[in-house]
């Protein structure tokens, strides 16, 4: 690794650490002192691994192999795992745009067993989300790729817009990505 990854990776991790404990600080107070909102590590990767055997997993991301590639690639990424007590709810990562206007988030996921936030994930993980993009100077936050229509109108209930792609939800090969967006 070049010394100008290690240093951009050293920078941004502070600005990481910053927006969430801003995020933490602006949970709703029964989540305070209970909550907790971490960056991905070998921990909440190891507790990931457990979500691998459940029916319920909506998506199919490998979270270690893939979190250990986009680390590398993306020094400046938005990473959050959001943990209640000792139980790992959730996890998501994302990055800037190249020139830092727009932070989009590119995976999420929540626990998909006995999730004692379940419903609360997202609103926490957009919490998280929203405080870094102002951190690091973009106006704009992006969740991309809405597995379903159901997720698009999640979304839509805090505020996001949908773009649609040049082809529909099962497409894995876009040409134009769809997204949702919020102005900050």
């Amino acid at each position: 690794m070049q010394a100008t990854h290690l240093d951009a990776e050293r920078r941004y991790e502070q600005l990481r650490l910053e927006a969430r404990k801003l995020a933490e600080a602006s949970l709703p107070p029964k989540y305070k002192g209970v909550v907790s909102l971490k960056g991905i590590d070998s921990h909440s990767l190891a507790r990931a691994k457990a979500w691998k055997v459940s029916d319920k997993r909506q998506v199919d991301w490998e979270w270690t192999a893939g979190y250990n590639l986009y680390s590398l690639r993306y020094p400046k990424r938005f990473e959050l795992a959001i943990w209640k007590s000792d139980i790992l709810c959730g996890l998501s990562i994302g990055r800037p745009s190249y020139n830092g206007s727009r932070l989009r988030i590119d995976f999420v996921e929540r626990a998909p067993d006995n999730c004692p936030l379940r419903g609360q994930v997202m609103q926490i993980n957009l919490l998280a989300a929203e405080a870094y993009a102002l951190r690091i100077g973009a106006d704009e936050l992006r969740i991309m790729h809405p597995s379903n229509q159901e997720l698009v109108n999640y979304y839509s209930r805090y505020g996001y817009k949908y773009v649609k792609g040049t082809m529909g939800f099962d497409d894995a090969h876009e040409q134009k990505p769809h997204y949702l967006y919020k102005r900050l």
